[in-house]
């Protein structure tokens, strides 16, 4: 791999300390919250459902302990989230 693959694994995004003002924040995915995020080239929105299924995917990894069932039932039924239970 050369050094341009690692490029975006060396660009962490964090909140961003300067989010804009409610009524100019770029709202048009529907999320039901979304969070300011920057990193060193970019400002973006990250919507809560995406997060949710990061952390999903990152409980079948094995990266974060298992969450019980009945939570993610409960967030399918209030988001619109693109997985369902699987075991494993």
């Amino acid at each position: 791999m050369s050094n341009d693959d690692h490029a975006p694994l060396n660009n962490p995004a964090n909140l961003d300390a300067n989010p804009p003002p409610a009524g100019e924040a770029d709202l048009s995915g529907d999320d039901y919250m979304v969070f300011a995020m920057q990193d060193r080239f970019h400002r973006f929105n990250l919507g809560l459902e995406t997060i949710l299924e990061c952390l999903h995917h990152a409980e079948r990894e094995g990266a974060v302990p298992r969450l019980p069932e009945s939570w993610w039932l409960a967030l399918n039924s209030r988001y619109a989230l693109c997985f369902r239970n699987e075991s494993g």
